[in-house]
């Protein structure tokens, strides 16, 4: 019976040490559960962001707009909202100047088709304007703004894809402001 106890007592060592070791390996794979959790769930929100974005219900472009009275030397305005579903297109689009977009406009049109959705206004200094709702398509690559002055400059921006926008037609120039 001694012998029994003096063998059961010289394994306890190792069945210690094992069972530390055990342990240890389990605190290091529940750890790296819990980031792997927490990357599966970022990756899963920005899954859905971009789904409701850009696939199931894309965010409409809220365009609030106004007009000096002394803009453009007091003559009217035109300006255009471009949604661009073109990836080509839209890596040379944020370099376009408003006098590039309007000369060819037409050709531009023709050339992408429905790969262009083009909103066009004009407007007189002065003039009240109503907030203006532009319908964001699905898999859009990107938005621009361009607006017709005479004076030097490039008078375009890019727009984000959906949400609110302000946009201000000044005497040379237009200031936009994007809502967070």
């Amino acid at each position: 019976m001694k012998s029994a106890l003096r063998q059961s007592l010289a394994h306890r060592p190792a069945l210690t040490t094992l069972g530390c070791f055990l342990f240890l390996a389990l605190l290091v794979v529940l750890s790296g559960c819990s980031s792997i959790n927490k990357t599966k769930a970022k990756a899963a929100a920005k899954a859905k962001t971009i789904a409701n974005r850009v696939i199931l219900r894309p965010t409409p472009l809220n365009l609030d707009v106004g007009i000096d009275s002394e803009a453009n030397k007091n003559s009217p305005v035109a300006m255009d909202v471009v949604l661009i579903k073109d990836k080509n297109f839209w890596k040379t689009a944020p370099d376009m100047s408003a006098k590039d977009w309007f000369a060819r406009k037409d050709d531009l049109q023709r050339r992408y088709g429905k790969k262009l959705q083009v909103s066009s206004w004009e407007w007189v200094p002065g003039q009240p304007i109503a907030p203006i709702t532009v319908k964001v398509p699905r898999w859009l690559y990107g938005a621009m703004v361009f607006a017709n002055y005479p004076s030097p400059g490039s008078h375009s921006a890019p727009l984000p894809a959906g949400g609110k926008v302000s946009i201000s037609l000044g005497e040379e120039d237009f200031s936009m402001a994007v809502a967070k």
